[in-house]
């Protein structure tokens, strides 16, 4: 491994994606959720039994404050809520201190990872101080719904496709079996576009609608395919003999579709026997606005169930199954360690049970979206070239499947002579806003 790591991503260069989201973005996800509180106030006094609108009226100025800290570039402030992770934060601000001095602890100078992390913890601080139960509210709720709606057909879709009503042509015919795990890792791949954090919170699942109808035309956006390697993988899992000791882990990004295309590889793995048992890792509170909690997993399973189609009433039987009879499926959205501000190689330091937890008993884990790949990474400003096993340092617990759409301007192994990379290189020149857009992607393995 080289002894030379490169720099942290930060705003403090106006040339970057990072900038562009501490100057931009993130002001505008802030206003989207003041927007909501203010403009929804009468129904949210409905909700709630409460006389609720003092809290609301504190929460509206304390986000107003948050803004007004960001856009003025002050120095970042401690948590001083009781949540549960209140000390965990503040630690990690004092840690930042340390590091990089009281005095560069502001919103474009500190690490790009740290300051995106801190305004998410931030705006849930301002829920948090509610005295009523609007502290348990999610202020970017109707956007999430908005979304969820609106790719509900396109979740239907999906599952119909990717899941036919007889399975025992699949069971016998393994290069239709291979052909099918294909399609839904590409299918795990695009839904990854689906992410509201990168919109500030506006509905952005037209991008994908009739995903399924895209992937070929996708598929040369594929800047890193380790597919075939991965599924040569899962055949040693399947074929060891203390299967039923197989468990594998996915740390989960965005809700609706994603999270519908992340239920369908499970099934698939479950089903075919690839492996005994899988574990979800979901976020505790809302999370990059579209993450994973478990309210949005009992959603997208209520939404499920509205369905007449027997495709999807099977999946969802299935799903049931996995779950409730044979203890093979299981979500968790309990652990604060995936909304802290550290990257993974700080795992084994400040969460020392899950690092071990996932050494002794996993033989995989897939990390979703782009910031856990950022976390994998460090958020450091890798050469593209740089192999996945070297960038990610210390975080190596067992073998690892990232799977990203690149939404942010950092990436290694990639090989520059790879064609997809070349003939959309010739549309870029110099520029690297081909990192940014959501409209590349990359399934990136390594084997321990």
């Amino acid at each position: 491994m080289s002894s030379q790591i490169p720099p942290a991503l930060s705003a403090s260069k106006k040339n970057t994606f990072a900038y562009v989201t501490i100057k931009d973005r993130l002001p505008v996800t802030i206003t989207k959720a003041i927007d909501y509180l203010s403009r929804f106030r009468n129904e949210l006094a409905q909700r709630y039994s409460e006389d609720i609108m003092s809290d609301l009226k504190n929460a509206i100025e304390l986000l107003s404050q948050l803004r007004y800290e960001l856009t003025t570039d002050k120095n970042l402030k401690e948590i001083t809520d009781s949540g549960s992770d209140s000390t965990l934060w503040n630690t990690a601000l004092e840690e930042l201190k340390s590091q990089i001095g009281p005095d560069n602890c502001t919103w474009f100078k500190s690490p790009w990872l740290f300051a995106e992390c801190y305004v998410y913890r931030r705006i849930r601080e301002a829920m948090l101080l509610c005295t009523t139960s609007l502290k348990d509210y999610d202020p970017y709720e109707k956007s999430k719904l908005e979304s969820h709606e609106q790719s509900l057909k396109s979740v239907f879709q999906l599952i119909t496709n990717l899941c036919p009503l007889n399975f025992n042509e699949e069971k016998q015919n393994e290069s239709l079996m291979r052909e099918r795990f294909r399609e839904i890792m590409e299918a795990l791949l695009w839904a990854n576009k689906n992410d509201l954090s990168l919109s500030s919170g506006n509905d952005v699942s037209s991008k994908i609608h009739n995903l399924i109808e895209l992937l070929d035309s996708f598929r040369p956006n594929v800047l890193c395919d380790h597919t075939e390697e991965l599924w040569q993988f899962l055949k040693q899992l399947k074929s060891k003999k203390e299967h039923d000791n197989v468990c594998i882990d996915i740390v989960l990004d965005n809700c609706s579709i994603e999270l519908a295309a992340d239920l369908i590889l499970c099934d698939f793995l479950l089903r075919n026997e690839f492996v005994h048992k899988i574990r979800l890792h979901g976020k505790a509170f809302s999370w990059f606005i579209s993450d994973v909690t478990r309210s949005d997993f009992n959603f997208l399973i209520q939404q499920l169930q509205s369905s007449n189609s027997l495709i999807i009433n099977n999946f969802l039987r299935r799903l049931n199954k996995y779950m409730q009879e044979d203890n093979r499926l299981e979500i968790n959205c309990e652990n604060s360690f995936w909304t802290l501000p550290y990257s993974f190689d700080q795992m084994e330091r400040i969460d020392p049970d899950l690092y071990s937890y996932f050494k002794s008993t996993s033989s995989l884990i897939f990390f979703k979206g782009d910031l856990n790949y950022r976390k994998l990474l460090g958020d450091l400003d890798w050469d593209m070239s740089t192999p996945l096993i070297e960038a990610v340092r210390e975080f190596k617990p067992t073998s690892l499947c990232a799977i990203r759409t690149l939404k942010s301007d950092l990436v290694a192994n990639l090989d520059r002579e790879n064609p997809n990379f070349v003939e959309m290189i010739k549309n870029y020149a110099d520029s690297n806003k081909w990192m940014i857009t959501g409209d590349y992607g990359l399934i990136q393995f390594f084997n321990l």
